[in-house]
């Protein structure tokens, strides 16, 4: 009967220990590494309109903005912008509604939607222009991966 007991206690421990295993892994896969250097091209729906170039992303905690994303083209190859963005930084991912270019004189309005940061080594977002033809009208793609 012991030998029993014995062995049923050491059945449950081994499986113990393997959930705690598991939920540490999970863990640590859930980590999104929200701030680096990226090349990305800039897409229409059908089309590449860029040659690859630069964004750089840098991840803010600022108290009136709550958790935030710098997001600059680097050296201006496709349209000069810096902007910031909300963040989720648990799902990797960001968007703005409005957000003032920050690099800009006028100090245009810049749209990000379905931002994301996906397997941290890509990003993908589409963003419009207030200082486009016509504003906002042109939604861009741009997607690439970590530099």
């Amino acid at each position: 009967m012991k030998k029993i007991i014995y062995l049923l206690s050491f059945i449950a421990l081994g499986i113990f220990a393997s959930c705690e295993r598991d939920s540490a892994n999970i863990e640590f896969l859930n980590t999104i590494n929200i701030d680096g250097k990226w090349e990305v091209t800039a897409h229409t729906d059908t089309m590449a309109i860029s040659a690859p170039f630069t964004v750089q992303t840098t991840s803010s905690k600022n108290s009136t903005l709550n958790d935030s994303l710098i997001i600059k083209d680097s050296k201006d190859e496709f349209w000069s912008f810096q902007v910031t963005a909300a963040l989720n930084e648990e799902f990797g991912t960001f968007e703005t509604e409005l957000s003032p270019n920050e690099v800009c004189e006028e100090r245009i309005g810049v749209k990000i939607f379905n931002g994301k940061i996906i397997n941290n080594d890509s990003i993908y977002f589409e963003i419009q222009f207030e200082d486009d033809v016509k504003p906002y009208e042109s939604t861009y793609i741009l997607k690439g991966h970590r530099k």
